[in-house]
């Protein structure tokens, strides 16, 4: 078993310190050059000894320099133009700075192959995730966060299964990612070392074995995901037109003290190959 992991939107370094206490080895790619510095810094004991590299590029489908909306709100900064005029209609604003890019196909191949790679690049994660057809790498297993959050339909997500199904991702977990302070890593672990860690809002959470729920075939995690879909039909039907979307989470949101949203789910894939 190889044991490199790819964090593929390290952000602040939350889930790479995770994988690193684990013992794994982890290369992170992050756009955010601050980022970049900031978590050099706090995990300098793990790059000082090559246990942890750390990439300063954007994921793209392909190299070159690329725009990125550095977001004012922590975790949304994005290539992706709409994503970037959705969080302004959200109220959120960015600065647009250059970057450097490279393709997950690339990264695989100067780095090697991987226990498993988490995804979380706010509306790249499926387009970088295709780049990897043109390797024969694969990850043992795989997370990325489903297109739902920004695109509700179940044609985006059954494109997002699809795009796995392709690499030859087989069996299927749908995680809800609120649910994640919640998770106690298991002891023994199943991959890596154990570690007594407590997970905050915004990370990953557990993964490969470990990861919450039993595995599903594409079928049965469609069909989990469709019922989803279903029980969320208000906001899903309001979300077609962001404004009215908008101003019914404030009207929520000043009657019961919440705020609703259409929820943060990641898939977790195993690959066919995997026993």
């Amino acid at each position: 078993m190889t044991d490199l992991i790819y964090d593929i939107g390290m952000h602040e370094g939350e889930d790479s310190k995770f994988y690193l206490l684990k013992g794994f080895r982890v290369v992170a790619v992050e756009a955010d050059p601050v980022l970049c510095h900031a978590a050099a810094e706090h995990l300098r004991e793990f790059t000082a000894t090559g246990q942890l590299t750390i990439v300063n590029r954007a994921i793209a489908p392909a190299p070159g320099q690329v725009t990125f909306y550095r977001s004012a709100r922590s975790g949304w900064s994005t290539v992706v133009s709409q994503w970037n005029e959705d969080n302004a209609a959200r109220g959120v604003p960015s600065e647009a700075i250059a970057v450097e890019a490279i393709t997950l196909a690339e990264l695989v191949r100067d780095n090697g192959d991987a226990f498993y790679m988490k995804i979380d690049i706010e509306g790249m994660d499926r387009t970088a995730l295709q780049s990897l057809v043109t390797s024969p790498s694969r990850p043992q297993y795989l997370s990325m966060e489903t297109s739902f959050s920004r695109n509700p339909t179940f044609a985006a997500v059954k494109a997002d299964f699809e795009a796995l199904a392709e690499l030859g991702y087989d069996r299927f977990k749908i995680i809800d990612q609120r649910a994640v302070p919640e998770q106690t890593p298991p002891a023994p672990a199943s991959a890596g070392r154990y570690v007594p860690y407590r997970f905050d809002n915004g990370e990953s959470g557990l993964f490969g074995e470990e990861s919450s729920g039993d595995w599903l075939t594409r079928d049965e995690a469609l069909t989990a995901f469709r019922r989803l879909i279903r029980n969320k039909w208000v906001q899903v039907l309001l979300y077609r037109r962001l404004r009215l979307y908008l101003y019914y989470t404030a009207i929520i949101h000043r009657l019961s003290g919440r705020y609703p949203n259409l929820g943060w789910y990641d898939l977790h894939a195993k690959h066919s190959t995997v026993v």
